[in-house]
């Protein structure tokens, strides 16, 4: 892979700014993808400092032990970042004081055919953000149809999914990006065909890679290992993590989460943390304009107490 693969980070400034509070504290970046974050966050750390980047991608840690090469308190970790705490506890690790998560597919794996994750060109259907055995392929090809339905539904919000995954239980096998793309076409019309596209293809991506289970795991463990003042910077860029982000923070600020209706707390939770963000912080016009893939994205940030 070449090593000048352009890369453009989403709210560079704003989340690393939000992250760093201690120059030698130790930092961790969930999804390190190409280093464009890592880079930025080495910048503010002195030589006391460390960072530890995670990604599931071999080729994208590939990538960044290279552009990073020039920093010396920086280690890389293939793994997911739901194995934060085991992978942290085998680097003496106990605590950190902040982490990053900048969610969803890297522009190397969009841009990348062979890897399956764009409709726009052709590929295998494979969209495997690691070394997991399950691939698109076999969603597609072996799933039932109320399993896909369900899948379009709840990871793509997809209001054509029983339609869809009719059209492909009839007519499958499928083993390309693009005649899954033209299968799709086929029942679904109108202006907003690349949107429904989008969001079957994302499903497929989330199911594939486990996504959503991963990141409710991952942010607890990260509530439970940062240290009083650390923080808990999260970019995500469609509904369904944004609603697990705002859920989990929402509880780790909240001191009683018994239903409303109960006359008296029994659950004994306690507030762990504070909001930074009252509202997300998003990428402004210009942004947008310079890199249109920003468009969606939303940060929040908590702190611990």
């Amino acid at each position: 892979m070449s090593t000048s693969y352009h890369h453009t980070p989403v709210l560079l400034r704003e989340a690393v700014e939000q992250l760093v509070t201690s120059p030698t504290g130790i930092y961790i970046d969930a999804t390190c993808g190409l280093g464009g974050h890592a880079e930025k966050i080495l910048e503010q750390l002195k030589p006391k400092g460390h960072l530890y980047c995670f990604d599931l991608d071999p080729e994208a840690l590939t990538f960044a032990e290279k552009r990073l090469a020039r920093f010396k308190n920086v280690a890389f970790i293939q793994n997911n970042f739901d194995k934060l705490k085991v992978e942290l506890f085998h680097a003496k690790v106990t605590y950190m004081d902040g982490i990053l998560y900048d969610l969803g597919v890297s522009s190397m794996e969009i841009d990348t055919p062979e890897r399956g994750f764009s409709f726009m060109q052709d590929g295998p259907l494979d969209m495997r953000m690691g070394e997991t055995d399950m691939s698109a392929e076999d969603v597609i090809n072996t799933y039932s149809r109320q399993a896909l339905t369900d899948i379009f539904r709840n990871y793509g919000e997809e209001r054509f999914s029983g339609r869809i995954a009719n059209q492909i239980v009839e007519t499958r096998p499928y083993h390309s990006t693009t005649t899954l793309r033209d299968c799709i076409r086929s029942v679904v019309h109108g202006p907003y065909i690349n949107k429904t596209l989008a969001r079957i293809f994302q499903s497929l991506r989330i199911e594939v890679n486990d996504e959503l289970n991963a990141l409710k795991k991952s942010l607890k463990f990260a509530i439970d290992m940062l240290r009083p003042g650390g923080r808990i910077v999260v970019i995500s860029y469609h509904s369904l993590e944004d609603r697990i982000v705002k859920q989990t923070f929402q509880e780790a600020v909240t001191d009683c989460i018994c239903p409303p209706r109960d006359p008296i707390c029994t659950c004994g939770h306690k507030a762990v943390a504070k909001k930074i963000t009252k509202k997300p912080i998003i990428p402004s016009v210009d942004e947008i304009n310079k890199n249109p893939r920003s468009r969606s994205a939303k940060c929040r940030v908590i702190e611990k107490l």
